[in-house]
């Protein structure tokens, strides 16, 4: 089947050079074809995973209930390399200026998958535009925005299947196109030679894009990061700034799948290599303003993840021995400092870290468990600080807002039902509290089936009953 549905896309973008030369006919088929291609690699891997949740789970297709499965059947080696040229031809690098946005500390995919199979229902007949409307061609650039969180979720489906299944001509297609980039990709501050080296370059940066999606244990993990360290300096900016994005998703995304692997290394308190130390090292070499330092923020604060004395000596259980210690430690402090100062990356950082948190018994002698203790009320105080009415200052955005509640509620669940829910959800609140509330009950009720949040929904039905009536009448949220 996969064999049938590669050939079909090869051989209908065969006669074009790029995928905006497609005509719009062409492409719609080649997104279906790539759409059956991803329910595919779902359906064999999990054949359960076709319709509903299970109750008692954490959803269909979680990562842990996915995590928990055996291995796919591997994939022929020339299967592999042809389901990642199609993602080459099809998706896109990350555009320029990207910055990791707040919903991906929860990285719902569920609740992605949801929007995304209502935005395919809403533009599965695209052609309703006129295609000779006055000024508005239909043309397959726009198409591919149209499509693009469809897109991103299907190849992030077939992306996970190829690399459980033959881990090993993934990544060598990886390494691969990484290294034939850097000999043809000429050097920083040089211009790209001509449409090869441009197009060379923008294939390399859509596989360096969907690194992201790799299925990791701590082994590959360390593999791909190391492959990382070893290029990060000799990267152009625009390969830099995809490591910078991809590499915080790739480290996350391992520890919701492989959650015990996180807390051995963390219980055991033994780093696995010297990668994550030089390249968190190394991003120190290439910041040269405040917004690429922005950029590298999540990028570090992952890669102290996998550094577990790190939080030994930020959590003053022992002194910091090196330079290097001392300037992973002095990040962490500057971070807690531009929170106060409302810093929006900071924020994301700091709430990634409480999400991490979550994993560890709260029994646990872990010292990034005791440092996430150490740092959630500085979190709550900057996240859901009430301000006077007419003060010159703003609310983090409401995917910061809803990431730091669903973490603290992990940290803290009792304290969340008793204080933080309740004031989130006072009359006097900003709209943005009480969204984050129910934003935080979907996400467990989604994800959780076990009655464990069930106080946390009764604390907030009142207000979702007093919603319901007002909303009768229409009006804001009130």
């Amino acid at each position: 089947m996969l064999d049938s549905l590669l050939a079909l896309i090869e051989d209908l973008s065969r006669q074009h050079k790029t995928v905006l030369s497609h005509p719009p006919h062409v492409l719609l088929s080649e997104l279906y074809t790539l759409e059956l291609i991803a329910d595919c690699c779902a359906s064999h891997w999990d054949p359960e995973s076709r319709g509903t949740a299970h109750p008692a789970s954490d959803g269909p297709l979680s990562p842990t209930r996915r995590a928990a499965l055996p291995a796919p059947t591997p994939l022929d080696d020339n299967l592999v390399g042809r389901a990642l040229d199609v993602i080459k031809l099809l998706f896109e690098p990350f555009p320029e200026g990207y910055i990791l946005p707040a919903k991906t500390i929860l990285d719902d995919s569920s609740a992605r998958h949801i929007a995304a199979q209502l935005l395919e229902e809403s533009v599965r007949t695209p052609l309703s535009t006129p295609s000779n409307a006055p000024n508005e061609p239909l043309e397959s650039g726009r198409l591919l925005q149209v499509h693009a969180t469809a897109i991103e979720l299907h190849v992030k489906t077939i992306v996970e299947y190829v690399t459980a299944s033959a881990w090993s001509a993934a990544f060598d297609y990886f390494r691969n196109t990484i290294y034939t980039a850097r000999s043809v990709v000429p050097a920083q501050g040089n211009p790209l030679p001509n449409a090869a080296a441009a197009e060379e370059e923008r294939a390399a940066l859509v596989i360096l894009r969907a690194s992201s999606f790799f299925w990791v244990d701590v082994q590959k993990l360390s593999s791909v990061v190391q492959e990382f360290c070893s290029s990060f300096l000799h990267f152009r900016k625009s390969f830099q700034n995809t490591v910078a994005i991809v590499t915080p998703l790739l480290i996350t995304r391992w520890l919701d799948r492989f959650p015990a692997e996180f807390v051995q290394m963390h219980t055991m308190q033994k780093r696995r290599d010297s990668g994550p130390d030089t390249l968190f090292d190394m991003t120190h070499t290439v910041v040269d303003n405040g917004r690429r330092r922005a950029l590298l923020y999540p990028l570090q604060t992952t890669l102290l993840f996998l550094l577990p004395d790190v939080f030994e000596v930020a959590s003053n259980l022992r002194e910091a021995k090196s330079g290097s210690m001392a300037k992973k430690v002095g990040f962490l402090d500057g971070l807690r400092k531009a929170l106060r100062n409302r810093n929006e990356q900071a924020a994301y950082c700091l709430v990634s870290l409480l999400r991490a948190a979550r994993h560890f018994d709260a029994e646990s002698d872990s010292a990034l468990l005791s440092y996430a203790m150490d740092v959630q009320d500085e979190v709550r105080d900057a996240v859901f600080r009430r301000f006077s009415p007419g003060a010159d200052n703003t609310l983090f955005e409401q995917d910061i807002m809803t990431a730091a509640f669903v973490s603290l509620a992990h940290l803290n669940f009792d304290n969340c039902v008793e204080s933080l829910a309740p004031t989130c959800l006072a009359p006097s609140a900003p709209p943005s509290f009480k969204i984050s509330v129910i934003q935080a009950c979907s996400h467990f009720a989604r994800l959780y089936g076990d009655g464990k949040y069930q106080p946390l929904f009764t604390a907030a039905s009142a207000f979702i009953q007093g919603q319901l009536q007002v909303r009768l009448i229409p009006g804001p949220l009130v």
